[in-house]
Order: C-alpha cells, then sequence, then structure tokens
C-alpha cells in the first residue's frame, strides 16, 4: 500500500520591502521605535519582508528640501544616496509591496510607484495636524509646508494610507484630504497593563515619561516647568526632561517605580496633538491618570468614565486643579471606575487588533500589483 503524496502546488508567500529611517542613535526604545518593531513583526506572519533603511541626510541637503516645499520633519532622510541604494534593492528583487513607514520616507513614493510596485503609506504624525494645534508662530509658518507635502502624497489615490490615530484623520480632513478609500487606521497598542493592587489610594505624585529629543517637546516642557508649582512631585528618567523640570522634577528608575502601588497622574506636556499615542497608553496601563495638554480625548470616545481619567488640562493650574479635585474624592470610588476604564483601554488597544488594520491595508495592495503566482 503506497501513501497518497498531494499534488497541489504551494502558494508562494508574499514579498514586502520594509522602508523605515534608520534609527537614532541611542533612540532604539522611542516610541517610532516600539510601531516598527510590532508592525514589521506582524507583516512577517504572512509574508517575507526585506528591510531598508533609509540614512540620515546633512544640514544643508534638509535646508534645500525646505525651501523645496517640505516640512522640517519630513526632509531628514530625503536625498543622499538613499534613492540610488534604493533604486538597487527595486531592480535587485521582486517585491509585491513596498511599506513605507513614517512620513519621512513617503518622498520615496514616487521612484516605488514608477518601478511598478504598489506602495502603502505608514504615517507616524500628521503634521499640519501638529503645526494646526501648536500655538507658536513658527507653527503658523510651517503648516502651509505640511499640507501642501500631505496633499502631494497621503491624498494620492494610487498610494494606501495607514494612519495610527483618529485624530490624524481628522487632521488630514482640516487639511483639505478626504480620503474615501485605501484609508486605514492602525493605532498603537498598549504594553502590559500592570496589576493596581487591593485597596490601592490615590498617591500625589506625577509621571512624566518618554524623549525630549524634539524640540517642540522641550519648549512645551519648557513652558510647563515655568510656571508655578504643580505642587505634586513630577518622576522622571529623562535627563534632559529632569534638567527642564528643575526642582519639581525627582529622578527615578523606571524599574524603580511600583506601578501597582497606586494610581498616580501621567503629564502630557505637549501643546500639540502629536506623539502621544503610545505615551498615553503606557500611563493608563502603569495606572496613572492621564492629564494631557493636548486635545486627545477623540482616541478615548465611548469607554466607560474617559472624561473622568483623560482629562484634558490646556495649562499647568488646570492640571494642578484637577490632581487636587481627584485627590478629595474618596479614594475607593475613584479606583474602582479606574479600574474599569482601564479594562475598556487595554481591550480596545490589544495589539493584534489594532495591526489587523495594517495587514488589511497591505494585503489589499497584492491585488493590484502583480499576481501571486503558485509554486510547484
Amino acid at each position: 500500500m503506497t501513501s497518497a503524496t498531494s499534488t497541489e502546488p504551494a502558494v508562494r508567500r508574499p514579498r514586502y520591502l520594509i522602508v523605515r529611517p534608520a534609527p537614532a542613535v541611542g533612540g532604539a526604545n522611542g516610541g517610532d521605535e516600539v510601531i516598527y518593531k510590532r508592525s514589521i513583526a506582524y507583516l512577517q506572519r504572512s509574508a517575507d519582508t526585506e528591510l531598508f533603511e533609509l540614512q540620515p541626510v546633512g544640514k544643508v541637503r534638509q535646508i534645500l528640501e525646505i525651501f523645496r516645499g517640505a516640512p522640517p520633519e519630513a526632509t531628514r532622510f530625503t536625498g543622499g544616496d538613499n534613492a540610488e541604494r534604493l533604486a538597487a534593492v527595486l531592480a535587485a528583487s521582486s517585491f509585491d509591496v513596498v511599506c513605507l513607514f513614517n512620513e519621512v520616507t513617503f518622498s520615496y513614493a514616487g521612484q516605488v510607484k514608477a518601478a511598478g510596485i504598489p506602495v502603502v503609506l505608514i504615517a507616524q504624525n500628521v503634521h499640519s495636524l501638529v503645526a494646526a494645534t501648536d500655538p507658536s508662530a513658527i507653527a503658523r509658518l510651517l503648516r502651509p509646508m505640511a499640507v501642501a507635502f500631505e496633499r502631494r502624497w497621503y491624498a494620492d489615490p494610487g498610494l494606501a494610507l495607514v494612519c495610527i490615530s483618529r485624530a490624524d484623520v481628522e487632521g488630514l480632513k482640516a487639511a483639505g484630504i478626504h480620503r474615501t478609500k485605501d484609508l486605514w487606521i492602525a493605532p498603537a497598542g498598549a504594553p502590559p497593563a500592570k496589576p493596581l493592587a487591593a485597596g490601592a489610594p490615590i498617591l500625589n505624585e506625577a509621571v512624566l515619561t518618554g524623549s525630549y529629543g524634539w524640540w517642540r517637546k522641550r519648549r512645551d516642557l519648557k513652558a510647563f516647568a515655568a510656571g508655578d508649582s504643580l505642587g505634586t512631585p513630577v518622576l522622571a528618567t529623562d535627563p534632559l526632561a529632569l534638567e527642564i523640570l528643575g526642582d519639581e522634577g525627582r529622578k527615578v528608575e523606571a524599574s524603580e517605580v511600583d506601578w501597582s502601588a497606586g494610581l498616580r497622574f501621567g503629564l502630557i506636556t505637549d501643546a500639540f496633538v502629536g506623539g502621544f499615542k503610545l505615551k498615553s497608553l503606557e500611563y493608563i496601563a502603569n495606572n496613572c491618570i492621564v492629564l494631557s495638554m493636548s486635545d486627545i480625548a477623540i482616541e478615548y470616545e465611548g469607554i466607560p468614565h474617559a472624561e473622568e481619567f483623560m482629562r484634558i488640562t490646556p495649562t499647568k493650574a488646570e492640571a494642578r486643579r484637577a490632581i487636587e479635585s481627584i485627590l478629595a474624592q474618596p479614594h475607593e470610588d475613584v479606583v474602582e471606575r479606574f479600574r474599569e476604564f482601564k479594562a475598556a483601554c487595554m481591550a480596545r488597544y490589544e495589539w493584534e487588533a489594532c495591526l489587523a488594520p495594517l495587514g488589511d491595508a497591505v494585503t489589499s495592495r497584492l491585488s493590484t500589483g502583480r499576481p501571486l503566482e503558485n509554486v510547484a
């Protein structure tokens, strides 16, 4: 008796080229790196991938691109030998889809389209939204550049677009970009949640996490620090943040903080809407009530007790009043409501569910590119 062997041909896995900016020195733990790592690992489960890293260009080249109308944040990887290296990779291999991660890579979309390969843009920030919500004079000057850049790339119907927040999509609408198809929202997911001890109190401590290499974030933190005292010590790990906070800051190591001991207050001192996606979820997972100077409430609409625990506090004085108000309430009741809020947030922003739209966006491009051939 002989065993039967299948004569069905195996289906070739799709091949994706992942284009991303090269990691910054010392920036391996930044929010963008978390999104790259999670997203690329998710795509690798169903496809073969090749990684292409764009190298940063010099200041002179960046200034040239700004004069050509690009927003400053999008110029850091445009030019140099990046286009030549990318052309060589595209010519050497056959790809079904090219994924351009972060808007600093989007200027290469035309080159990929010319090679006849479908493109998916994965935006990190919508810079017209950043500029529109930034109260400074320089933001008003930069916004037309950002709008023009986004209308060129984000509005291109031949390019699939993935945003990582509902706020970003609303920002695009404000910039006159009303996409009706080939647009997905794949938000950043939540980190593992820290348990909250039974009988946990509300602690009179604030927390400031993240890095402050971006000039906008440093500027806004300086404005926050310049105001009257918050009346609550601010735990921080970033050296730049601690230097800016001065006497209000308390240096800690992340491993030293007992996140289960009680509720704290997580500060988002950015006056502009951008870069909040992971930070707010990190705070919630670490049992912190969020106090945000920028309006990010849209991401938490429909979640129980969101208005209580996702507080929009545009000024330091409002943040101080929010802390005083919450501390004055019966702690047990507040903590119980926070548990419900946190559980709903962790469910909505579970990584697998958050990355599914990214997978849908990329696989949708397969039908527009060359067909997957069966491999005998």
